[in-house]
């Protein structure tokens, strides 16, 4: 079944391809290879999928579905909303960020939109006209591609972050270079969009690094946008949020979402913090596409706000699943299989592989351990030697994807294994 639903697949993608072709005036988009990977791990039984980047640890919790089955049994959410959220929802919001980020932040710098990535689509489209380019340090959460394309624009993959080795870091740290995105800058350069902490090497920009994007991106009349889907889970070290630097200048926009933190990839509710003349923009822009964000989940998402302490035992498990995930590829980086830095945030491992192709060893391993991850070229041209891993994974399934995964390596590298 598997092979068949590869097969299957790839046949998919010649026809579209052909037809797209014959139509110049068709977006052509790509789907990312985790978006297919998932698609084939689902259709395997038995398989473990470590690909897709979605919190699964239960669901959101009951007291969540209690409170939405009770909006349920009103006509609450069964009209038309604001196109900027609901209310209720952009006002708790308001005070939330207001108190965590120490910053006076009101109801006319929310917006509410279809999750994180609808909220990135109505800011593509509000600002961005046909040719304007996208700069996108790269490693790059790869649905930034399409969401520049789908508004007629043009990403521009700039190597900013880079697994550099050192006498003190042998194995290699990333590093982010602010000066190599600047010498990227054209005439053309709109946005600069970044995920904070980074999907996928889990690196947390300094302060002072924010400081410098975020003056230079208004100096030069550039947007830039800082995806923080990841910001609860934090590791190692200080976590600096864009959001206050959105108060401070017109050109900053904090994008944020109910996906990760809360468990709720499936309910679609995302956020951005921005200036009110630009969140006032972007309420047509919204009305021509979604009209509005789902009412019912909105509604879960201010009851989950008002309640984190619902959710508050998601990253002490995360980080123990981290360090049972990297206990095991220490192992893997001690026998020169792999090199990777232990992520200080997010729910990712980032690692590269020294010998063969990254896309033909996930399928391999898919084939013969059931276990699906993510090949690097989906995160830009730098990264074609790289692999994802999510470990945001009850922590049975995380132990019984270590046992799968020893197998495998030990099987392919036996030489390098004394014992299974």
């Amino acid at each position: 079944m598997p092979h068949l639903y590869i097969r299957f697949l790839a046949g998919l993608i010649i026809t579209t391809t052909s037809m797209l072709s014959a139509n110049s005036s068709i977006i052509s988009l790509e789907m990312p290879s985790i978006k297919r990977i998932e698609a084939i791990a689902q259709s395997m039984d038995g398989c473990i999928s470590l690909a897709q980047g979605a919190l699964r640890l239960g669901g959101i919790n009951q007291h969540t579905k209690e409170y939405a089955r009770q909006i349920l049994l009103t006509d609450k959410a069964d009209y038309y909303g604001d196109s900027l959220g609901l209310a209720p929802l952009r006002q708790k919001l308001a005070l939330t960020l207001s108190r965590s980020c120490n910053a006076p932040i009101n109801v006319q710098n929310i917006f509410i939109g279809h999750g994180g990535l609808g909220v990135l689509s109505a800011l593509a489209l509000a600002l961005l006209k046909t040719g304007d380019e996208i700069l996108l340090p790269e490693p790059a959460y790869p649905a930034y591609t399409n969401i520049a394309k789908l508004a007629k624009a043009k990403p521009v993959f700039v190597a900013a972050y880079e697994l550099r080795k050192t006498e003190a870091e042998p194995h290699g740290a990333w590093k982010f270079d602010i000066e190599l995105l600047k010498s990227a800058i054209t005439s053309k350069t709109k946005i600069l969009l970044l995920s904070h902490p980074s999907n996928p090497t889990g690196v947390c920009l300094s302060n002072e690094e924010l400081q410098k994007l975020s003056s230079l991106c208004e100096d030069k009349g550039i947007y830039l946008i800082i995806d923080e889907v990841y910001d609860d889970f934090i590791y190692e070290g200080d976590f600096t949020s864009g959001t206050a630097f959105a108060l401070q200048s017109p050109f900053t926009i904090r994008v944020g979402s109910f996906s990760k933190n809360y468990g709720m990839s499936g309910w679609r509710v995302g956020f951005a913090v921005a200036h009110q003349d630009l969140v006032a923009a972007i309420a047509p822009v919204q009305a021509a596409t979604i009209g509005n964000a789902t009412g019912i989940a909105q509604y879960a998402a201010l009851y989950a706000l008002e309640h984190p302490e619902h959710i508050a035992h998601y990253a002490t498990i995360l980080k123990k699943n981290r360090d049972v995930m990297c206990n095991f590829f220490d192992s893997l980086q001690a026998k020169g299989i792999i090199s990777y830095e232990r992520p200080k945030a997010g729910f990712y491992l980032f690692f590269k592989i020294h010998e063969g192709n990254t896309t033909e060893l996930i399928m391999d391993i898919l084939k013969n351990a059931k276990v699906a991850m993510t090949p690097g070229n989906d995160f830009g041209p730098s990264a074609q030697q790289f692999i994802r891993l999510c470990f945001a994974r009850d922590p049975e399934v995380v132990t019984e994807s270590i046992v799968r995964l020893k197998k495998y390596f030990s099987d392919k590298y036996p030489h390098l294994f004394t014992e299974i």
